[in-house]
């Protein structure tokens, strides 16, 4: 997971430069997103093969995550602004 820690600290940062407290918000939004998928893991749409994505609420970002032997991985956590086809 150390690819996804890297993504949302990039949008933390992104954030915060835009405006004061608006990378604490993102990563609240984030957290709460991480938190649902873990409720429901098989609600989120598939995006390819077994991997699975969940849109974060208010922020252009998606979570990719795998669940293989009841252990969900996550991916990636990305900006559909910045990389649109990934």
């Amino acid at each position: 997971m150390p690819a996804a820690y890297s993504d949302i600290r990039k949008g933390y940062d992104y954030y915060n430069n835009q405006q004061k407290g608006l990378g604490k918000r993102f990563e609240s939004v984030i957290k709460d997103t991480l938190a649902k998928i873990q409720k429901m893991p098989f609600s989120a749409s598939m995006a390819y093969g077994d991997t699975r994505y969940k849109v974060v609420a208010k922020f252009p970002y998606i979570i990719l995550y795998r669940i293989q032997e009841n252990v969900i991985f996550i991916a990636h956590v990305f900006n559909t602004y910045q990389q649109p086809v990934y």
